[in-house]
């Protein structure tokens, strides 16, 4: 057939597109809902934890120093010696002491279901600006925002058919956190609706304690006589304890062992729940 001039002969062509398919998930609103929650709440005592631990680690690394040798733009250093008093002291919350770094816990032995365990109703800790000698020279601390690493220093348990001392009376009254335990009704020989017992405990570092800094140093300019003109006031970590660096990083360690491992197991439980989601979509 000839071809006809002006035509233009059309010419049809097919392409095949690929199409993915995406798989259709019937996962459950609750399932998926908890599992999400359950793996951000996992992720973040988790991180809470590893944190901890790595705070463990500077500690071990921190630069040992003494104050003579402190210089201000430092970072990282430790300082051990003795704590002193550069004028204000705290009343430590549970014995007639003079504290300079102080934490204390107020909890009650409750009951869940069949279990009984000790639960905190308040908690608290504070700090007084104080000074590290070390061979009759001196550094300032600050430790408004330092992390307290205090051993055990009095427990004081009350059960709830007892009479608190007058020391702990005296915290109750003072502590709007805190109300007084309920003594109860004497019902004939019985009594009910009694409280539950308490513990108080009270962590304290007083002056003339062995003591370990971990901090950044920074100028202190207005030192008196005594004192070395770098102070320590902040750092990450920024530590107050009162016991060695390598006792001071194991309990570092064991605060951070819990979470750390609790945020583990909880995040595998929500990947878990969250297989119907996952598991189509790696094939």
């Amino acid at each position: 057939m000839p071809l006809q001039i002006g035509a233009s002969p059309t010419i049809a062509l097919q392409f095949a597109v690929p199409v993915t398919v995406v798989p259709q998930l019937d996962v459950p609103t609750t399932i998926l809902g908890l599992g999400l929650l359950g793996l951000a709440v996992g992720v973040l005592v988790g991180s809470y934890g590893l944190y901890g631990s790595l705070n463990a680690l500077r500690v071990l690394r921190a630069r040992e120093t003494d104050p003579m040798s402190l210089a201000d733009d430092d970072r990282s250093v430790s300082v051990v010696g003795r704590a002193a008093s550069v004028g204000e002291t705290l009343p430590a919350p549970f014995t007639d002491e003079d504290a300079l770094c102080l934490a204390y816990e107020v909890a009650e032995y409750r009951t869940s279901g069949k279990t009984q365990s000790w639960s905190a109703i308040d908690t608290g800790e504070a700090g007084v600006p104080f000074r590290v000698d070390v061979d009759g020279t001196g550094v300032r601390v600050d430790p408004g925002n330092a992390t307290y690493v205090l051993g055990l220093d009095e427990s004081i348990r009350v059960r709830s058919s007892e009479e608190p001392p007058e020391r702990i009376r005296r915290f109750v009254d003072a502590v709007d956190a805190v109300e007084g335990s309920h003594p109860g009704y004497d019902v004939g020989p019985f009594t009910v609706g009694r409280g539950p017992d308490r513990r108080y405990r009270q962590r304290v570092l007083r002056p003339g304690d062995t003591v370990t800094v971990v901090g950044d140093a920074s100028a202190f300019p207005d030192a008196p006589v005594g004192e070395v003109k770098a102070g320590i006031a902040g750092g990450s970590p920024f530590v107050v304890s009162d016991a060695s660096p390598r006792r001071t990083a194991l309990r570092l360690v064991g605060r951070s062992a819990f979470p750390l491992v609790g945020g583990v197991v909880l995040a595998a439980v929500a990947i878990g729940f969250l297989a119907p989601v996952w598991r189509p979509l790696i094939g």
